[in-house]
């Protein structure tokens, strides 16, 4: 792909959108057959990134008067629907009727196959369409709840997904990376660089996946424990993490030593590779 961005000029692209179709279509065909790696997805998030960073927050674009590109961040996230498919319910929250066939079905069609809710995209029309497959019973909630509601779910599942996904890949570790702004909440801070043994932490979904929407929410949100820590989530952590950066693994086996740590939660993992055996990660 860099070999195709170097021969290319600025003449070969008639607007801003061909050029991000391009870049797109380039990727697609460097990792056609891999691209479900965790390896193959690090590579790829890595390199858009450094494309849309360099071209979309520019002043300037050499596309004379048109529009800096807008990569199309929106095609469908596989593994997150497999693993969405294999669940018997999804738990959104309390409000709603979590095995409601049409809540289940949009969610799925719209926020993990095609990428509603991605970069804060939620529209007033998207918000109110969930509203109606959630059959009235958020009616009374405004725009703010339900888009948690819906970006605390996506993530959710994305990051479920995407621990099983080390897990098959062999990663031992993972390591958690916030984004640190002034949006950044006290314990995705302090748990920013920590680290998190990939098969404790792929175990306890194994174990959220077989529960019902009710159990979950008793196990990680209604319990004594869940209370304790939804009323002060960095205090409740801050004593459970080794000195070399370690997650415990008590606490990983709860639900609560992985992301997300709370709603809209924006911190991710990512596997390292540099972890050997069961003996903790170099960088730690």
């Amino acid at each position: 792909m860099l070999g195709y961005l170097r021969n290319a000029d600025t003449s070969d692209f008639s607007s801003a959108d061909d050029f991000a179709d391009a870049i797109v279509e380039e990727i697609k065909i460097a990792y056609q057959g891999s691209f479900e790696s965790a390896r193959a997805e690090t590579v790829v998030r890595r390199t858009t990134k450094d494309i849309y960073t360099y071209y979309r927050v520019r002043d300037t674009t050499p596309f004379g008067d048109s529009k800096a590109p807008t990569l199309r961040f929106g095609s469908a996230d596989t593994r997150a629907v497999r693993f969405f498919n294999e669940l018997d319910g999804h738990y959104f929250s309390s409000f709603v009727d979590n095995r409601r066939p049409e809540l289940q079905k949009f969610f799925r069609e719209q926020y993990l196959e095609k990428g509603a809710a991605l970069f804060g995209r939620e529209t007033t029309e998207s918000i109110n369409d969930f509203r109606i497959a959630a059959g009235g019973k958020l009616d009374n909630v405004n725009d703010y709840g339900v888009r948690t509601i819906i970006t605390s779910s996506v993530q959710r599942i994305r990051n479920y997904a995407h621990i099983q996904s080390l897990r098959q890949g062999r990663f031992k570790w993972a390591r958690v990376v916030a984004i640190l702004d002034a949006k950044t909440s006290p314990v995705c801070r302090y748990m920013d660089g920590k680290f998190i043994r990939v098969k404790v932490a792929a175990e306890a979904i194994d174990r959220f996946t077989k529960m019902e929407p009710g159990e979950y929410a008793l196990d990680l949100y209604k319990s004594e424990l869940g209370k304790a820590y939804a009323k002060d989530p960095l205090a409740y952590v801050k004593d459970r993490v080794e000195a070399n950066g370690v997650i415990q693994d008590s606490l990983v086996a709860e639900g609560r030593g992985f992301l997300p740590y709370h709603p809209n939660c924006r911190s991710r993992a990512e596997g390292v590779e540099e972890a050997v055996g069961d003996e903790a990660p170099k960088e730690a």
